[in-house]
C-alpha cells in the first residue's frame, strides 16, 4: 500500500519561531487525539537507524530547537523547516514536514503529513480520518488550500487538468480558506467540516472514512475550478491566502 499524503499550503507570512512552535504543538496534539492516542510519542525525524530525540512539549523549548536546526542567513525569507515522526505499535508511522515563517513570495510554505502502514497492516494511521486530519492541519496553520491524496490520484488530477506544481487542486478531501470557501457552489455535494479561521474542508467520500472514486475527485475539481474556489494565487503572492 502506498503512502497517503495530507497537505496544506499558504504563501508569505512572517512568523517567529515561537509562533511556529505554538502551531506545531497544536497540530501534534490534534493528530494524537485523532489517532485515539496511538500516536502519543513524537520524535525528531533524523537520519540513521535509531529513533530521534523526543520533541519538546513546551513551545519555548520547541522554538529553541527550531532555531538551532535553521541557522542559514536568509531564514527569515525561506522559512524554518523541521521533520517529526510518530510511530504506531504495529510499525505504521506518520511523518510531519513543515516549512513556515518566511517571506518568500514566489513559492508556497507548507505542512506535509505522510501516512505509512506497518508491515502487513491493511491501513495507515489516520487513514479513516483523512478529512479530519486535513481539518487539523488547517486549524493549526491557517493555510490557503489543502488536500488528501496518494501518488496515483495526484498524477491523475495533474495530467487531466494540466496543473503546474503549486496550483490548487482536489483530492479525496480538499481544504479552502475563507475567501475560497465562499465560492463553493451551494449544490456542491460533499460533507462539510468548517475550520478555524473561516475555512472549510470538503470531504468527497460517500461515507466518512471511505475513499472516493477518482471520477468523483475529477468532477469535483472541475466544479470548484469553474466556481473560482481553486483560483491560483498570483506570483509573486500578494498575501498568505487568496
Amino acid at each position: 500500500m502506498s503512502a497517503v499524503t495530507v497537505a496544506v499550503h499558504w504563501w508569505a507570512r512572517s512568523e517567529t519561531p515561537q509562533e511556529q512552535a505554538e502551531r506545531w504543538l497544536v497540530l501534534l496534539a490534534r493528530l494524537t487525539e485523532l489517532s485515539d492516542g496511538e500516536l502519543a510519542e513524537w520524535r525528531w525525524d533524523v537520519d540513521g537507524d535509531g529513533p530521534g530525540p523526543l520533541v519538546p512539549r513546551s513551545a519555548a523549548d520547541f522554538a529553541t530547537a527550531l532555531q538551532a536546526a535553521n541557522t542559514h542567513d536568509d531564514v527569515d525569507v525561506i522559512g524554518w523547516t523541521a521533520h517529526v515522526v510518530g510511530r504506531r505499535q504495529d510499525g505504521g508511522y506518520v511523518q510531519v514536514w513543515i516549512s513556515a515563517g518566511g517571506t518568500n513570495e514566489h513559492s508556497p510554505f507548507f505542512v506535509i503529513v505522510k501516512l505509512f502502514p506497518g508491515p502487513g497492516a491493511s491501513a495507515s494511521p489516520l487513514a479513516d480520518r483523512l478529512a479530519e486530519t486535513l481539518a487539523a492541519l488547517a486549524g493549526a496553520w491557517d493555510p490557503d488550500t489543502g488536500l488528501a491524496y496518494d501518488r496515483e490520484l495526484f498524477k491523475t488530477v495533474k495530467a487531466t487538468y494540466g496543473l503546474p506544481a503549486p496550483a490548487p487542486r482536489c483530492g479525496w478531501a480538499v481544504y479552502l480558506s475563507e475567501n475560497r470557501a465562499a465560492r463553493v457552489p451551494g449544490d456542491f455535494t460533499a460533507r462539510r467540516l468548517p475550520t478555524e479561521h473561516g475555512g472549510l474542508v470538503l470531504d468527497l467520500a460517500a461515507s466518512p472514512g471511505e475513499t472516493p472514486a477518482t471520477e468523483t475527485v475529477l468532477a469535483a475539481h472541475r466544479a470548484l475550478a469553474e466556481s473560482g474556489a481553486l483560483e491560483p494565487m498570483p506570483v509573486p503572492a500578494t498575501g498568505a491566502k487568496l
